[in-house]
C-alpha cells in the first residue's frame, strides 16, 4: 500500500510538472515567479479546505456543505470586524461558526445515522440560504487593512496565504500520522463496527471531523474574504466538486481507511495550475469547469482500480 501511495504521489508531480512544461510553452507569462505566487495564492483557499475535506474521506463520510460554510463563515467574521470587534475576535468567530456548522452535520450523520450525503447535501442549502438572509444578498465589504493584510500581504517573497495553507497542510500530515486521534480515524473509515469493538469513540471521532472540515472551510474564508475585501454569500460555490477531487486524486479512498494528506496538496495544486494555466491562454471559465469535472471522474476511476488491485491479493 505504501509503495502504491509513493508512486501515486511521483505520478501527481510528475503532471504537475508537465503541466507546467506545457502551459510554459502555450504562453511566455505562465513561467514566472509572479505567476507562481499567483497559483500559490489561488490555491491556498482549496488547499486548507481540502485538508479538511480529506479527514472526513478518510472516515468513509463526505462534507457537501464547505462552500456554504464558507461563504456563512466569511459573513460571520466580516460582519463582527464591521461591529468593532477587532480583527483577531472576528477571525476567531468565524472559525468558531465554522466548526459549530460541522459539528451539526457530525451531529446529523454520527448521532442519527443519516447518510453524510444527505446531511451534509440538506446543511448546503440551509448555511447558503442563511448566508442570503443575513445580508439580504447583498456583500459585505471594507474590511479593516490589517485583515486584508492575510490575504494580499507577503513574507519575503511568499504570499502570508500560501504560508497559512502550508501550515495547514503539516499540522493534518502531523495530525494523521503521529496521533491517536489520526489512528482512529483511519480505523473508523476502514471498519467502523471493529473499530467500535476496539474501544474507539467512533461517534465521536466522526463528529470531531466534521467539525474539523467546518473550521478549515472557515480557514479558507478567511484567506478568500481577506483576499477579496468582500464577504458574500455566492463564495464558495463550486469549492466542494473541487476539494472532493482534489482529496481522491491526491491517493484518499472514497471508501475510507486512508488519509494523504501530501496527495491532497498535490491534488489541489494541480487544480489551482489547471485553473491558472486555463486563464492565461484564454480558455473560458466553463471550459474549466469540465475540466475539472473530468479530472475528477478519472480520480475516481482510478480509486476504484487501486481498490481492486489491493483486493486481489
Amino acid at each position: 500500500m505504501m509503495r502504491i501511495d509513493r508512486f501515486q504521489r511521483f505520478g501527481l508531480t510528475v503532471f504537475l510538472l508537465l503541466l507546467g512544461i506545457f502551459f510554459s510553452l502555450m504562453s511566455p507569462y505562465f513561467f514566472t515567479w509572479e505567476n507562481f505566487t499567483n497559483i500559490l495564492v489561488q490555491s491556498a483557499v482549496l488547499i486548507i479546505a481540502g485538508t479538511g475535506m480529506t479527514l472526513v474521506i478518510a472516515t468513509a463520510g463526505i462534507d457537501l456543505s464547505v462552500g456554504s460554510i464558507l461563504a456563512l463563515s466569511g459573513i460571520v467574521m466580516a460582519a463582527a470586524m464591521k461591529a468593532g470587534f477587532g480583527v483577531p475576535a472576528g477571525a476567531v468567530l468565524g472559525i468558531l461558526s465554522g466548526a459549530l456548522m460541522g459539528l451539526f452535520n457530525g451531529l446529523g450523520s454520527a448521532t442519527f445515522g443519516i447518510s453524510p450525503f444527505i446531511v451534509t447535501l440538506g446543511t448546503a442549502g440551509i448555511y447558503r440560504a442563511l448566508s442570503l438572509i443575513l445580508t439580504d444578498a447583498r456583500p459585505i465589504y471594507g474590511l479593516p487593512m490589517a485583515f486584508r493584510t492575510i490575504g494580499t500581504g507577503r513574507l519575503g517573497s511568499l504570499p502570508l496565504s500560501a504560508i497559512l495553507a502550508f501550515t495547514v497542510v503539516c499540522l493534518a500530515y502531523l495530525m494523521i500520522s503521529w496521533t491517536r486521534f489520526g489512528i482512529n480515524v483511519r480505523a473508523v473509515g476502514d471498519n467502523p463496527e471493529g473499530a467500535f469493538r476496539m474501544g474507539i469513540p467512533v461517534r465521536r471521532v466522526l463528529i470531531a471531523v466534521y467539525m474539523l472540515s467546518g473550521a478549515a472551510a472557515a480557514l479558507a474564508s478567511v484567506v478568500v474574504t481577506a483576499r477579496l475585501n468582500t464577504a458574500e454569500a455566492i463564495a464558495g460555490l463550486g469549492l466542494e466538486l473541487e476539494a472532493i477531487a482534489a482529496v481522491v486524486m491526491g491517493g484518499t479512498s472514497f471508501f475510507g481507511g486512508e488519509a494523504s494528506i501530501r496527495g491532497t496538496f498535490l491534488g489541489a495544486l494541480i487544480i489551482g495550475t489547471l485553473a491558472n494555466g486555463l486563464t492565461i491562454i484564454n480558455v473560458p471559465s466553463y471550459y474549466q469547469q469540465l475540466v475539472i469535472g473530468i479530472v475528477f471522474i478519472l480520480a475516481v476511476l482510478a480509486d476504484r482500480m487501486k481498490r481492486r488491485e489491493n483486493n486481489t491479493f
